[in-house]
């Protein structure tokens, strides 16, 4: 169930992701009161959420360091699925994206010839990740 529930976030946030090219503060903080309910009241164990959010916060952390190399909201997006998902699992699903995200970047940079000022949005891969995740485990 925590694995369905991170998927539907992550297809509304990868469609608004596509489309404005960046991620709504007010509805990520509605995803986390909710996450954060699902939590509270049907997974258990806060201290695994807020473990889970730490690693969105390190997310978020690299975002500011690299001067939004990776965008915030995509941490604030991280903290949210860290709160349903754990930590490792939470690293997982953002390194799977990355990995995506490399392959499907170098495509760009070879065949589209695109500079290193292209954006691409980030959430996509993560809601593929997470797919790639859920295929995993349904094994």
């Amino acid at each position: 169930m925590r694995e369905a529930i991170v998927m539907i976030l992550l297809i509304i946030f990868g469609a608004e992701d596509v489309r404005k090219k960046s991620l709504s503060l007010p509805m990520l903080v509605v995803a986390f009161g909710f996450a954060l309910l699902f939590r509270l009241f049907l997974f258990g164990e806060l201290k695994v959420g807020a473990a889970g959010v730490g690693s969105g916060i390190l997310v978020w952390l690299i975002s500011k360091i690299s001067r939004d190399q990776i965008g915030r909201g995509d941490g604030f997006l991280l903290m949210v699925t860290g709160m349903i998902l754990r930590f490792w699992e939470n690293m997982e699903l953002f390194l799977t994206a990355l990995f995506f995200c490399a392959f499907y970047s170098a495509g760009v940079l070879i065949l589209q010839r695109k500079g290193r000022g292209y954006r691409i949005p980030f959430v996509p891969f993560l809601a593929g990740a997470q797919l790639f995740r859920l295929l995993i485990l349904l094994k």
